[in-house]
């Protein structure tokens, strides 16, 4: 198995041709088609399907090709830490839900950078169930979170060390030309969340009784990911129930304005959690730092 053959698969499952592939590959199309029945000789099965025309890549590579592309990213790191043996001792993969990724993280992160030699952060972006996953199968030191009452990260859990390192608020706020047609609006313009996320089972848990009891509610788009609810948001797609943390500069410039409380807001904590088990001292470090930054901003 050549490291090429992988990015090929991923390249022809992103173009859809082996023409648009070759040229994303930066080789001529008989020599990327050679790569490719290289491939194939190799999976013994068909990468492409032939019996339609245009030929286009088979569905048994579309269905695994995010395991082809993990796998591939996997193989860099491990060529990069194989060369690198220092960086690789330095390097703490911390998983965090996606609105944490986008707020506070970048900022930690930032400041790590200070310290000399600086730690290497691997930042797992996922919701908040992955985040408890990747750590329970040790594919990251430390995760991330959000909790509110009633929703733990993991309930009742003895191998996991647990500490609430900062408070944050889902908050719901609009942009202003979206802020000037609300009254007498007939209907109170959502932007929600699915309801199997956890932002998703705060807002149906916590706001939308809330907001029914007042007046109906229309969803007029649904995101899983609280960045491109933000964005929405921004661009006055409807309201938005989003971390203060995240959505704060935008208030502060004014791009975005907070409703009242008649439209519900949650407190909600930020945890930081890890394994009980032994680290290695860089780990601990960045454990200890992490817990510093974040006491420093209250």
């Amino acid at each position: 198995m050549d490291l090429r053959w992988l990015e090929d698969l991923v390249a022809l499952a992103e173009a859809g041709s082996i023409t648009r592939a070759a040229a994303l590959r930066n080789v001529t199309q008989p020599a990327f088609t050679r790569r490719i029945q290289q491939i194939e000789q190799w999976l013994g099965t068909p990468v492409i399907d032939r019996s339609v025309r245009p030929a286009r890549v088979s569905a048994a590579v579309l269905r695994k090709i995010e395991d082809v592309r993990a796998l591939s990213g996997e193989i860099r790191q491990l060529r990069r830490d194989v060369a690198d043996g220092d960086a690789a001792q330095r390097r703490v993969a911390i998983a965090a839900q996606h609105s944490l990724s986008a707020g506070l993280l970048p900022r930690f992160i930032a400041h790590l950078q200070q310290r000399k030699p600086a730690p290497t952060i691997q930042l797992r972006s996922a919701d908040r169930a992955e985040c408890h996953t990747l750590l329970m199968t040790r594919q990251v030191s430390m995760l991330m979170i959000y909790e509110t009452e009633g929703l733990p990260i993991a309930p009742d859990e003895t191998l996991i060390e647990r500490r609430v390192i900062g408070a944050d608020h889902l908050c719901p706020v609009v942009s202003p030309q979206r802020r000037a047609a609300l009254p007498g609006a007939r209907h109170v313009p959502v932007i929600g969340y699915p309801p199997d996320v956890f932002f998703g089972n705060v807002f149906a848990r916590r706001i939308l009784p809330l907001l029914q009891a007042r007046q109906p509610v229309e969803v007029l788009c649904e995101t899983a990911l609280v960045p491109a609810a933000l964005a929405l948001a921004l661009e006055g797609a409807g309201i938005a129930w989003l971390p203060r943390s995240l959505c704060g500069p935008h208030l502060g410039s004014g791009a975005l304005v907070e409703l009242g409380p008649e439209h519900g807001s949650v407190e909600m904590q930020i945890v930081s959690a890890r394994l009980t088990t032994p680290r290695p001292a860089h780990v601990d470090a960045v454990w200890a730092a992490l817990g510093a930054f974040m006491a420093a901003r209250t």
